[in-house]
C-alpha cells in the first residue's frame, strides 16, 4: 500500500514490477539456502552410511579385515550417491579403551590394560570426511560444510 501511494504516477504494471524488483532477491536467497541445507543434510546422511557399511564390513571380516578395503567401502558407497567422500582408517590393531568417553590407547593383544583390567582387543577406527560446497556462497559462515563422520569397531 505504501508502495502504491509513493509511485501512484507509475501504475498497476510499474507497480508490481518495483514489487517484484524488491521481493524477487530476497526470495531467491531463501531459495538458494533451503536448497543447500537440503543437499548439506544429504551430503551427511549419505556420509553417516557410508562409514556405518564400512563399520559392518568390518565386523562381518573380523580379524582378517584391511584399512585398505574399509577405506573403498566409504568412498564406494558415497560415490553411488555422487559424494566425492574420502577415508582414512586406523587400524586394524590392539587397544585398551577407556572409561567415557571412550578413547583408545595403542597397547600389545592379549596383555591387561591399566585402565580397566580387560585385555587388549582388536579395534578399528574408520573415518569419512566430505567438504560440501553451498550455492549460496554465505552459508559456510552459518553452518560448517566439512562434514566427518567416525566409527569405532571392535573386531572379533
Amino acid at each position: 500500500m505504501i508502495l502504491r501511494e509513493k509511485f501512484a504516477g507509475l501504475g498497476r504494471k510499474g507497480t508490481a514490477a518495483l514489487e517484484f524488483a524488491i521481493c524477487a532477491p530476497v526470495m531467491l536467497g531463501l531459495f538458494a539456502a533451503m536448497v543447500d541445507v537440503g543437499n548439506l543434510l544429504r551430503a551427511r546422511i549419505t556420509l553417516a552410511e557410508a562409514v556405518s557399511a564400512s563399520a559392518q564390513f568390518a565386523v562381518m571380516s573380523g580379524a582378517s579385515v584391511t584399512a585398505a578395503n574399509l577405506q573403498n567401502v566409504v568412498i564406494n558407497v558415497s560415490a553411488t550417491a555422487g559424494l566425492a567422500a574420502t577415508s582414512t582408517v586406523s587400524g586394524p590393531a590392539c587397544y585398551c579403551p577407556s572409561a567415557y568417553p571412550v578413547t583408545l590407547t595403542t597397547a600389545t593383544c592379549g596383555t591387561t590394560c591399566p585402565t580397566n583390567s580387560q585385555s587388549a582387543s582388536t579395534y578399528v577406527v574408520i573415518n569419512g570426511r566430505y567438504t560440501y560446497t553451498p550455492i549460496a556462497p554465505h552459508l559456510s559462515k552459518i553452518v560448517a560444510t566439512t562434514l566427518t563422520e567416525t566409527a569405532t569397531v571392535l573386531l572379533q
